[in-house]
């Protein structure tokens, strides 16, 4: 064989071989490039999904803070409410004592008295309305043994009933209070509702 043509055959073959390898790089780089793609999605949907929680936690941190705040925002509400609806029940009462007069805190005290020989102390506004002949009075028309105990300076208004060693708090705030605490209920739904 001429020397040519081993030649030529020895060129045919390395353009082959040439032809083979560069075919073998281009389908690995493609396979490469396709797994690195595959990978880089992967790690891009991981770190999205990551991600995504983080974001779904800190929405759900905040919703909860923002919930909070709400609730004690509304408490605030209903607290200063339930202070406004004390002070309010508190002057009418009073005003309903002022206007019924005399009768009416007789009976009303009268209402308390366990034994009849308790000791009547009156808020310094009931005794200057009063006067310690109050106690007189009840006492002899309920047939009675009350004795005056003087003027109780600790509460604003109403009464206190000593019965041996246990006092009664009849002060008018504290009437009001127990009427709340009674009706707390009825009174929270007509306040509060929806």
């Amino acid at each position: 064989m001429p020397l040519e043509d081993i030649l030529r055959k020895i060129e045919e073959e390395a353009e082959l071989k040439k032809k083979r390898i560069l075919e073998e790089a281009r389908t690995r780089a493609s396979a490469q490039l396709e797994r690195a793609q595959k990978e880089l999605k992967e790690e891009a949907d991981r770190l999205l999904a990551e991600r995504r929680k983080e974001v779904e936690l800190e929405v759900q941190r905040r919703l909860a803070q923002a919930r909070l705040a709400g609730k004690n925002e509304v408490g605030k509400v209903k607290h200063q409410a339930w202070e406004k609806l004390q002070e309010s029940l508190v002057a009418a009462f009073v005003e309903k004592i002022e206007t019924e007069g005399r009768e009416w805190c007789k009976e009303f005290l009268i209402q308390y008295v366990v034994s009849g020989d308790e000791e009547v102390w009156m808020a310094p506004r009931e005794a200057e309305i009063w006067g310690s002949g109050f106690v007189k009075e009840i006492n002899e028309e309920k047939n009675l043994s009350l004795r005056f105990g003087g003027i109780a300076e600790d509460i604003e208004r109403g009464f206190l009933l000593r019965r041996g060693g246990m006092m009664v708090d009849l002060s008018f705030v504290s009437v009001v209070e127990e009427y709340i605490r009674e009706n707390e209920r009825r009174i929270s739904a007509l306040l509060f509702e929806g």
